[in-house]
């Protein structure tokens, strides 16, 4: 047996493996004695077909099989003692043909190309320079948490005329073009929240009614966007998509919430009875909550643009060719070029932050500790928890974290989260990072484009 290298590029290389009969003989002779004692054909015992039948049968299928893992061995042999970084594995040469007689059997030449990983530099210079966004708490956002506070503990009524900042609950019906109920068509119960409704035309055609009254609305206007009239209708994202024409909407009820007065009441239902006595010192508090929240979620927010940011400033080379070929060849279903090519952007990007993410690990000796994974789960446990108001004690805690670590795809994703923190804090300090106030609004855009 014969290996050779040769470059095609810098980031990809022919490998030429050379088989010899010698190679390969004695084991296609071992496959087919042990297949011949299992072979039951009329005329013969089992265990008792000419040799020369089993091999005109078989011998074909029995040697490509043989070659194929004579092959495989051998390029992963190579890879390894090479310390070759690839992409994938290795595939056929489109440029080189396999050389080889199957009808009488001697040496055989098979070539594959090797997809191979750019050496990345972690010194970025001067130039390497990214915003991280901060949100200054002003008196328009301590206004804003100090209402969604008094929403949050007011009270509901039921109304019989509709005001501004009420809420509808009907029934949607979907209407034809001579604006009768459509036949099959769609019918919902949902509801439409007046104050949401930025059509103004809509909104102020939906002020004044009473229960029990009928308006013909477009459920675009007054829904937010895609999803959430997927939701108020109750139909799928491709309905969404194809829905023309207005609905009937029935009021059955009109919803009114009442915000709980800014005092003392409000303040023992939020903190710690007694905590904050006055507004001063309830807007003082949430003031400090917001800086926190704020800093949190720009954080968040800067972690994630600042990956997407570095992988195009560094310019990571790949082998696309190599890697489009690969993706095609080595999916079980059929992939067409359209489908890569329309793919392959964020395939490539996911590809670029994974060596990055290597290099740093290598580099920085980046381990993970079992208690480091302990730690993390219990995070992921409790915040999970706490979306549902269903605080847990410290023995509940540890045992479902522990059943979280158990399962090898959940231990993965922690550890991934793990390394990605571990990974970005390094990043962090070798590039220029700098500051910048920005509104809240303009902030909750960026946030949007991340998600």
């Amino acid at each position: 047996m014969q290996i050779t290298q040769e470059p095609i590029d810098a980031l990809r290389a022919h490998v030429t493996v050379k088989l010899e009969k010698q190679d390969y003989e004695d084991r296609c002779k071992k496959v087919l004695q042990t297949q011949r004692k299992q072979i039951v054909m009329p005329g013969f015992r089992k265990g008792k077909v000419p040799m020369g039948i089993v091999k005109k049968q078989y011998g074909k299928s029995v040697l490509a099989d043989e070659l194929n893992k004579l092959l495989s061995e051998a390029l992963h042999k190579h890879i390894e003692k090479n310390e070759l970084h690839v992409l994938g594995n290795p595939i056929p040469s489109k440029d080189q043909e396999d050389k080889g007689d199957w009808e009488n059997p001697d040496s055989f030449t098979f070539t594959y190309e090797l997809g191979l990983a750019p050496e990345l530099e972690l010194k970025f210079g001067w130039r390497a320079k990214f915003t991280r966004h901060i949100i200054p708490v002003d008196k328009k956002a301590i206004d804003n948490r100090v209402l969604d506070m008094q929403r949050q503990h007011g009270k509901i009524s039921d109304e019989e005329i509709s005001e501004e900042k009420d809420m509808l609950i009907g029934t949607f019906v979907q209407l034809d073009e001579n604006g009768s109920p459509l036949e099959g068509g769609i019918e919902n119960k949902s509801s439409i929240s007046i104050e949401f409704v930025e059509d103004k035309a809509t909104k102020k055609k939906l002020v004044g009614l009473c229960v029990r009254t009928n308006i013909v609305v477009d459920p675009n206007k007054v829904s937010k966007n895609h999803e959430d009239l997927g939701k108020m209708l109750g139909i799928t994202h491709e309905q969404v998509h194809s829905l023309k024409g207005d609905f009937q909407f029935s009021i059955e009820e009109i919803k009114r919430l009442s915000p709980h007065e800014v005092g003392q009441s409000l303040f023992d239902k939020i903190y710690p009875q007694g905590e904050v006595k006055d507004e001063s010192d309830f807007r003082s508090r949430i003031e400090k909550d917001l800086e926190g929240h704020f800093d949190r979620d720009a954080e968040w927010v800067f972690r994630r643009r600042f990956i997407v940011d570095l992988i195009e400033y560094m310019k990571i080379p790949l082998p696309e060719e190599f890697l489009k070929r690969w993706i095609i060849l080595s999916n079980d279903k059929p992939v067409t070029e359209e489908q890569i090519e329309s793919e392959f952007g964020g395939y490539a990007d996911s590809l670029r932050w994974q060596l990055l993410q290597q290099t740093v690990m290598k580099d920085q000796d980046i381990k993970i500790t079992a208690d480091e994974l302990e730690a993390e789960s219990r995070k992921f446990v409790g915040a999970q928890y706490a979306q549902y108001g269903m605080p847990l004690d410290e023995e509940t805690m540890d045992s479902v974290a522990k059943s979280v670590l158990a399962k090898e795809e959940e231990r993965r994703k922690i550890a991934d989260v793990i390394i990605e923190r571990k990974v970005v804090d390094h990043l962090k300090t070798l590039v220029s990072i700098k500051e910048k106030s920005i509104p809240y609004e303009k902030f909750a855009e960026l946030a949007a484009e991340v998600k």
